[in-house]
């Protein structure tokens, strides 16, 4: 399974222009993993804040592996809306 992570660390939420207040479309098909896609919308629509960043994005990704939390931290530019895909392989639960 590919998925495909936004973090927003601008200023805005590109979605406020549409009158949305996240990306409207689910990116997992299986309702078992609809917190999983809150969560990663989340992440790509509200400003994430620059100080506590890191501590922002464990809160909203709590119950993903450790491993995933940290590839995101490690993503996260203050000011840039950045956009990388991750293949997961193995169970998602």
């Amino acid at each position: 399974m590919i998925i495909r992570v936004a973090l927003n660390g601008t200023d805005v939420n590109p979605y406020h222009g549409f009158g949305l207040t996240a990306n409207p479309f689910p990116q997992f098909g299986d309702k078992q993993l609809d917190t999983a896609d809150i969560n990663l919308r989340k992440l790509a629509a509200d400003p994430i804040p620059h100080n506590g960043y890191e501590e922002y994005i464990r809160s909203v990704l709590q119950g993903w592996s450790e491993e995933f939390i940290q590839l995101c931290i490690k993503q996260f530019e203050p000011g840039k809306y950045v956009r990388f895909s991750v293949e997961w392989k193995g169970d998602v639960q």
